[in-house]
């Protein structure tokens, strides 16, 4: 009786069970229809040629992936019993009525998990290599092309080259095209257009593959044009600095970009101001001045004023001369003096203006990135869980590099143009003996250099001492090769403008030249140099990082969560074009930090002879050259990869966690579907705004660069209008026993 009452209580336990495990289906008609057509007449072997070089069929290996899961029999599909790809049931499909393989966004985030899955071994045993993009599929390849990649190479053109390819003359004909000639100019257009494309692309890899030095340089030399500026504004108004002084560092503002080898033009360019300091006896010294300028514009003006020993050796120390101006007693300038300061300054407010505004160069190419890439963000919202569309995205944010270098670039004082410097100093050259305009001095012209003080006679062995070093190594087979190939960017001008990544040290040269020449402005080296190279470094350091890391970081962020959560290969690639940046950053930081500050005595002996050491200098390269190939790989070799779509196979489609033990883990899995719910739903979390960050921070970037560079500019109009201020004397006793001293009739 007991035994008969247990089984009756195990019959009512297991009965509503039983009865559940009936309603689960294996099976369902509706769903034919929709997958007949893609089950039907199926490839064994997806490939459509060698799938190592492309031949892949990657939807086909989708499709035979469903078929191993499922089967149509009799009108009726079916689960195949004991499968393992497919972790869902029938219900879930019917729910979706949708073929996995190739599906999109309609338009909610109502959308199934992943549910086919795969493990590594079977996708590289019958799903190996990776399929090539095709020529008719524009949107994977023309599309990034037009809306970052050759807009970025725009970008290049506006950064400062220092060599461009060679492009032989003799494709351009100075004769009239006629029938005769007209197959030989079909032939040479081709070509020329092909070197032209080759020079931009190749100068595209260099800008791409040190981005990090380039910037940080471009930074550096900004911050030290605006100390350079404020330390001016700050003693502008008193009589310590005298007018050459004044005119001379508001001059390497605009040229310190080129070869120091320009500084002796740049002396004879202020040769003829004033040296020495004036003082006004008034409070009304401005309106003697004004009458002054006034008095002088009804006399003739000469061809060439030329100075006089006594302007040459004056200083701020030393006597000054009386002069009685329209019934105003003061210290002034002669009127040649004045002349000549009107002509600097016109020279020096003209070579500022005539180079090209920031909105012209890089500010309104700009506005036409961002605005394709709103347009891609705007794509990201109509087609979530879209790979093509987050490659893209991550890709334009990873070119984001390149503008972000011509915004730098385009911010600075200095031109790209070494022309403009040659065509306001060539008469002055040429007055002084100089025929040639940067050829070896000549011996008078070297005499006069010598009368200026400082060590220019000292300056000109050396000059010429490195010179005869250049010309012995480019005697050198190899050396000649490449200036054949590769020729300088303005041959036209014999000043030559310096690299963009060492656009910053060029700068610091030039002022540390400038307290060398004037006594007095050694007290400004240290100030707007020395003092501050520490923070200045780091300062530039910082934002140069931020201008490169930020943009791949929104990268990294979209190619992390596509199409599943986890670092993958295209995420590695951009990472390791982030180290290959902060290495090249840190490697132009050391080189610097010791070449400039290696005698100071916060600097032991010992890691300055270490740093300076030949060892040393050849390990510096060898890490510069192999960070700089990383660099390459990663950011042009990854673009290549991303757009002829290698980086879609097996090994890349599994996270990086699992590449080790990916033959063995079971949760080395590949998912085949497609516009899943986890895709949806990390594409609508991350894709979107990150985006719009890129947007936002781009947009940023280019106000705070065209706002930085209007200030600039006008600040240095409003210096060299003031280079011959005079400030007035509140005359106490000290300074009146002074005034007498020098000019005993007391006025």
């Amino acid at each position: 009786m007991h035994r008969s009452l247990h089984q009756v209580w195990l019959i009512t336990l297991w009965l509503p069970l039983a009865a559940s495990m009936m309603d689960i289906r294996n099976s369902s008609t509706d769903l034919v229809p929709i997958y007949r057509p893609y089950l039907s007449n199926l490839r064994q072997n997806p490939a459509i040629f060698s799938p190592y070089v492309g031949g892949q069929d990657w939807n086909m290996c989708c499709k035979l992936v469903v078929n191993e899961s499922l089967v149509i029999q009799n009108d009726t599909l079916y689960i195949r019993p004991g499968q393992t790809f497919f972790t869902g049931t029938i219900e879930t499909l019917e729910a979706f009525p949708r073929f996995p393989c190739g599906a999109t966004y309609n338009g909610t985030l109502a959308a199934p998990h992943s549910q086919f899955w795969i493990p590594f071994s079977w996708c590289i045993t019958h799903c190996p290599g990776w399929p090539a993009t095709k020529v008719y599929d524009l949107e994977k390849w023309l599309k990034p092309m037009i809306a970052f990649i050759l807009p970025s190479l725009i970008f290049c053109l506006n950064i400062p080259r220092r060599r461009q390819l060679e492009l032989p003359a003799r494709l351009f004909s100075n004769k009239s095209i006629d029938i005769s000639g007209l197959p030989l100019f079909l032939l040479k257009l081709p070509l020329a257009s092909f070197i032209i494309t080759v020079d931009v692309i190749i100068w595209t890899c260099v800008v791409f593959s040190a981005a990090s030095p380039m910037i940080t340089s471009g930074i550096y030399e900004a911050i030290l044009d605006a100390r350079v500026m404020t330390y001016l504004e700050s003693r502008v108004k008193e009589n310590s600095i005298s007018v050459r002084e004044k005119a001379h560092m508001l001059l390497s503002v605009l040229i310190g970009n080129l070869d120091i080898e320009a500084w002796d033009s740049s002396r004879l360019f202020v040769r003829d101001l004033p040296g020495h300091c004036i003082h006004a006896r008034y409070d009304d010294a401005r309106i003697a001045r004004r009458h002054t300028a006034l008095s002088i514009q009804s006399q003739p003006v000469a061809n060439t004023p030329t100075s006089s020993q006594a302007n040459n050796t004056d200083t701020c120390n030393s006597p000054r001369s009386n002069a009685t101006v329209n019934g105003f007693h003061q210290t002034s300038y002669s009127t040649k003096q004045l002349r000549e300061i009107s002509t600097i300054k016109l020279k020096l407010n003209a070579m500022l203006s005539s180079q090209v505004g920031f909105g012209t160069s890089v500010g309104a190419p700009v506005l036409f990135y961002i605005a394709s890439y709103i347009w891609s963000v705007y794509e990201v919202r109509e087609e979530l869980g879209s790979y093509v569309t987050a490659h893209q995205l991550a890709a334009g944010m990873f070119w984001m590099t390149i503008p972000h270098i011509a915004l730098v670039s385009c911010l600075l004082l200095a031109g790209n143009n070494p022309n403009i410097w040659q065509n306001a100093v060539a008469e002055t050259l040429l007055a002084h003996g100089n025929r040639d305009l940067g050829g070896p001095p000549r011996s008078g012209s070297t005499d006069l250099e010598s009368n200026h003080g400082g060590t220019g006679g000292d300056n000109s062995v050396e000059l010429a001492l490195n010179g005869q070093r250049t010309i012995n190594q480019y005697k050198r087979f190899t050396s000649r090769i490449f200036d054949h190939i590769f020729t300088l960017a303005f041959k036209e001008s014999v000043f030559k403008p310096a690299s963009m990544w060492k656009r910053g040290s060029h700068k610091a040269m030039w002022i540390m030249k400038l307290g060398d020449e004037y006594p007095y402005l050694r007290n400004m080296r240290e100030e707007v140099l020395e003092n501050s190279l520490e923070k200045d470094l780091w300062t530039s350091s910082f934002y140069g990082w931020a201008l490169y890391f930020v943009p791949t970081l929104f990268g990294i962020v979209v190619s992390y969560n596509t199409p599943r959560p986890g670092f993958g290969c295209r995420s590695i690639i951009m990472l390791a074009y982030v180290a290959s940046q902060m290495f090249l950053q840190m490697l132009w930081l050391l080189r610097w930090y010791f070449y400039n500050n290696g005698e100071r005595e916060n600097i032991s002996k010992f890691w300055s002879t270490v740093a300076k050491s030949t060892p040393t200098r050849y390990l510096w390269y060898f890490s510069f050259a192999f960070a700089t190939f990383i660099a390459a790989l990663s950011s042009i070799g990854g673009t290549i990869f991303s757009l002829t779509n290698v980086l879609t196979n097996c090994f890349c489609a599994i996270p990086a966690r699992y590449w080790w033990d990916r033959w063995s883990n079971p949760e080395a899995l590949v998912f085949v579907d497609d516009a899943t719910y986890e895709q949806l739903y990390y594409a609508q979390k991350w894709w979107f705004p990150a985006g719009v960050a890129g947007v936002v921070f781009m947009t940023f970037v280019a106000y705070i660069g065209w706002w930085y560079q209007r200030s600039l500019r006008h600040r240095f109009h409003e210096l060299v209008d003031q280079i011959d201020y005079i400030s007035d004397i509140n005359f106490h006793d000290e300074e009146r026993r002074d005034v007498e001293s020098i000019d005993p009739a007391g006025g």
